[in-house]
């Protein structure tokens, strides 16, 4: 089989998630004798210079399979001379987009590195509907292939508390997060919120404004944000938006109730495992948070549901997967 090379974008702080993935699957495959070469790219995937310059570092590889990770699509238009895979997490680069923007990213973020592709994966068939909603492409030619949730996340007992304030978990602070609609369902509610993620001043201003406990954590090794887990009641996770959803997994593998959106690609994830809101009803956040909170019951069935629901994202699965899919090729 040829060499595969993985190609990384340079994240930017606080964008770890793609990276720890294939960094992760590439060490697995390696011990099954795949030859993988993991390539970060040199420049920021930001300004046309940059760009250009990602694209070109691509066009040194011949005769290879090229497999860009994520985030940084376009560069897949510099591996003429390889066999290529493209994978998307998700579209949301594609909203709050004006006419010009949102015509470039649909021109060298889906036409045409899919087009150029020979293979697509996508996270989740939220993803893969997204997708097609842009673009017409052969079924075929598109696959989904699960994240994968890490061996470092076991389910824990948590010990028991007699203090009525709710310890909630919020991971992530983009825009797709709807933290600023659970700020909203939170007001008066006695709990602590842990915020992992760059807080906007904004934010700050609506805690302070809501009178809501936080703790505000950023740059978290994976076993602070394991600890993280352990230490919540219940996690949040009220998105508009999500290709995937790892936190999700991450919680239920923990033994951590969820309280998640009923759309975009949660309610796929999740599976039995989640207390479902309207994250634009306000009401029901609040509502699915103070029922998790004060039902033993649901709260038990939850974690067991959860419990059961991540063997399906297994990481020998995902890297049995993407072989195939190199072999293939």
């Amino acid at each position: 089989m040829k060499q595969v090379v993985l190609v990384f974008r340079k994240p930017f702080e606080g964008q770890v998630s793609i990276e720890y993935l294939f960094y992760s699957l590439s060490s697995y495959l390696k011990k099954q004798n795949v030859s993988i070469i993991n390539r970060q790219l040199s420049h920021y995937s930001k300004g046309l210079l940059n760009r250009l310059r990602n694209v070109f570092t691509i066009t040194h590889y011949h005769k290879k399979i090229i497999h860009v990770t994520g985030d940084v699509h376009y560069t897949i238009l510099g591996a003429w001379f390889s066999k290529r895979i493209l994978t998307i997490h998700d579209l949301g680069f594609m909203l709050n987009k004006g006419p010009a923007a949102k015509f470039t990213y649909w021109l060298f973020w889906i036409y045409l590195p899919v087009k150029f592709s020979h293979k697509v994966t996508v996270v989740s068939e939220n993803t893969k509907r997204d997708l097609l909603k842009y673009i017409n492409v052969e079924n075929s030619k598109v696959t989904v292939i699960s994240n994968f949730i890490d061996a470092i996340y076991k389910p824990v007992v948590k010990p028991k508390c007699n203090s009525s304030t709710i310890q909630l978990l919020q991971i992530g602070t983009a825009f797709n997060k709807n933290i600023s609609r659970l700020l909203d369902a939170l007001e008066g509610l006695d709990c602590v919120l842990t915020i992992i993620g760059k807080l906007t001043d904004n934010l700050k201003k609506q805690l302070k404004e809501k009178h809501i406990t936080y703790r505000n954590l950023t740059d978290l090794s994976i076993d602070d944000l394991y600890l993280e887990y352990q230490q919540a009641d219940l996690l949040c996770y009220v998105s508009t938006l999500e290709g995937f959803g790892m936190p999700v997994l991450e919680a239920q593998a923990t033994g951590t109730p969820v309280v998640c959106s009923n759309c975009s690609s949660m309610p796929e994830i999740a599976g039995d495992g989640a207390c479902y809101v309207d994250p634009y009803d306000i009401a029901s956040i609040r509502n699915g948070i103070e029922q998790v909170a004060n039902d033993k019951q649901l709260t038990a069935k939850l974690i067991s549901s959860g419990l059961i629901n991540v063997r399906r994202f297994s990481k020998d699965a995902v890297a049995k997967a993407y072989h195939k899919i190199y072999q293939d090729l």
